[in-house]
């Protein structure tokens, strides 16, 4: 028999869509945080479905509900690049030892959320896969003796993560964004089958609970997905800001040795325009970090001239060879994700 996995009192006079939605994830996150018990959810989905902005949304709910506002600590629990895991982890769990004014060490002891972003383009597969095991693993041990936290990966396929560290996974999401509307996030239990001790095996199953009427009538209630509103305007642009600065600074590094790289072979100083739309063509993914698309093709942020130190005419040579080549690859109207 399954247990439950919620109990939400529901009038439906004054209750919507977006309150029950509040209180799953209260009930499946924070409750269980309470129990002391870390909540480790795996979130996928394609490329420009919204993967990181339904994860933000889902720390402004949290936020919320722990008296926080996430504008507040949202760089502290946003991992955007590896590098930045291990500091920022730190952090989450030892506040008190890093000096911080009392009103900070006060937020960073009571957010119990790390999420960290896919960042597959900019590490080789084999060193991301390494990373997502070692983050999950240090997580589900640290987290159990110092702080029950939530722990958010964001990546676009399960295999990223090894079979060992997949049992220790407690949800499996699935985002996606239709052309309009909501995003649908679909949450998936993990449970383990041992029913054959010799070949046990990872099943998933949708969630189910109960929703209780003001009567105290009982109705079992079985959500195939939550819909998710976007994540404040405010919240949006500093995430979107941090991730930028964050990666930018890699991309950067990158691409400057891969042209230095380019001109030794080829003996020449101008390649770099050509060079960066290439790589930018090849990691299309990264394409909705450095810009937007409108009905006039693909608008690059100004940042990026300073970014990768292009004069004024190579900017517009790269804005333009840019949505050439993405037009000749039919990279167009990805969406928004970050």
């Amino acid at each position: 028999m399954v247990v439950p996995d919620f109990f939400i009192k529901y009038d439906p006079k004054i209750h919507d869509s977006d309150y029950i939605a509040r209180r799953i994830l209260f009930t499946i996150i924070t409750k269980r945080l309470k129990a002391h018990k870390p909540a480790v959810m795996f979130i996928s989905g394609d490329s420009g479905e919204g993967k990181s902005l339904a994860a933000l949304k889902v720390q402004e709910v949290l936020c919320e509900i722990l008296g926080l506002n996430l504008i507040d600590v949202l760089e502290d629990i946003n991992v955007f690049t590896p590098l930045e895991y291990p500091k920022k982890l730190d952090i989450l769990l030892h506040p008190k030892t890093k000096g911080f004014e009392k009103e900070r060490e006060k937020m960073l002891k009571i957010a119990n959320i790390l999420c960290v972003h896919e960042a597959r383009t900019l590490i080789t597969a084999k060193m991301w896969h390494n990373f997502v095991n070692q983050a999950i693993g240090d997580v589900n041990a640290m987290s159990r003796k110092i702080k029950p936290m939530c722990f958010m990966i964001i990546s676009q396929f399960i295999r990223d993560i090894s079979t060992d560290i997949r049992y220790t996974l407690n949800y499996y999401c699935k985002v996606t964004r239709p052309l309009q509307g909501k995003s649908k996030l679909y949450i998936n239990v993990m449970w383990k089958d041992d029913r054959d001790l010799e070949k046990p095996k990872l099943r998933r199953r949708t969630l189910k609970g109960y929703l209780v009427y003001p009567s105290g009538k009982h109705r079992l209630f079985t959500p195939k997905y939550i819909e998710l509103k976007k994540p404040s305007k405010d919240v949006e642009d500093l995430f979107d800001k941090l991730d930028f600065d964050s990666k930018g600074k890699i991309i950067h590094q990158k691409m400057e040795k891969m042209i230095k790289e380019m001109e030794t072979q080829v003996g020449s100083d101008n390649k770099k325009v050509p060079a960066m739309v290439d790589w930018y063509i090849k990691n299309h993914e990264q394409l909705l970090l450095i810009g937007k698309y409108g009905k006039r093709g693909f608008k690059p942020k100004k940042e990026i001239k300073d970014m990768h130190d292009l004069t004024s005419d190579e900017f517009k040579d790269f804005t333009t060879l840019l949505n050439n080549k993405m037009k000749e690859n039919n990279i167009m109207g990805m969406g928004e994700d970050a």
